[in-house]
């Protein structure tokens, strides 16, 4: 991590000053924003580490028990502009420097699935316009609805995950930002499995969801999936500012 830090510093990759503090339990947490040249959030050691490495929650494995629990107020500012993937090599640095993180990336096999096109093609909506190349965009859930607007195909794998409780990778190779629904019967756990709605080892699959996807000319594959994990090495709490 030393090293990343080092190559950092001679790109300029680094944050011109910042401060972390533990969250005071009496205030709001700072909101998560990542600007033309700044850094906010408030969370875990793990949320920050997905964050700066664009990663999932279950990609993230090992560490010290207070990474998992005690939240913290990251304020960065860059001395100039820089695009989010500079933003995020800069706070990939303030981990090592602040955190003391060192952490190697493994594969590790994980029952989950697989969003694919269906054999007839995608019927999605066609993409919005005007948003940045890197957008995301936002997906809601609730009362057995899911709405994506301007969202990317992988947050929408994000959302599925949420629903399934299981690891969900977007191959669907679809690039672009669109606005949809999905209804579906929420809270469906049945473990008997259907045609529209295969169990996955031990998880149950929640039918209806499959079937909603299928409308959009979407499918969820289900098997172990080869995924690449951040395991932590070791941790520190922050040196003060």
């Amino acid at each position: 991590m030393k090293l990343a830090i080092l190559l950092c510093a001679l790109l300029g990759q680094v944050f011109d000053v910042a401060s972390i503090k533990p969250t005071d339990p009496n205030r709001p947490g700072l909101p998560f924003r990542i600007g033309p040249d700044s850094f906010s959030m408030h969370g875990r050691l793990k949320d920050l580490i997905q964050q700066a490495y664009e990663v999932e929650d279950y990609q993230i494995a090992g560490g010290p028990a207070w990474a998992q629990t005690e939240r913290y107020d990251v304020q960065a500012k860059a001395a100039t502009a820089a695009s989010p993937h500079e933003i995020r090599a800069m706070l990939q640095a303030l981990l090592g420097e602040r955190f003391q993180l060192k952490m190697h990336r493994e594969t590790r096999a994980m029952t989950g699935y697989v969003l694919t096109v269906d054999r007839n093609g995608a019927k999605l909506p066609a993409p919005k316009a005007g948003l940045a190349p890197d957008a995301q965009g936002v997906i809601q859930m609730g009362g057995g609805e899911m709405w994506a607007r301007g969202a990317s195909m992988r947050n929408l794998a994000r959302g599925l995950r949420m629903e399934l409780g299981a690891p969900v990778v977007d191959e669907t190779k679809i690039a672009g930002n669109y606005d949809f629904k999905l209804q579906f019967e929420e809270g469906n756990r049945d473990l008997e499995e259907k045609p529209d709605g295969p169990r996955v080892g031990g998880i149950p699959a929640a039918g209806s969801v499959f079937t909603a996807l299928k409308e959009l000319g979407l499918r969820l594959e289900s098997g172990k999936l080869p995924i690449e994990v951040l395991a932590i090495d070791s941790a520190e709490r922050p040196s003060e500012n």
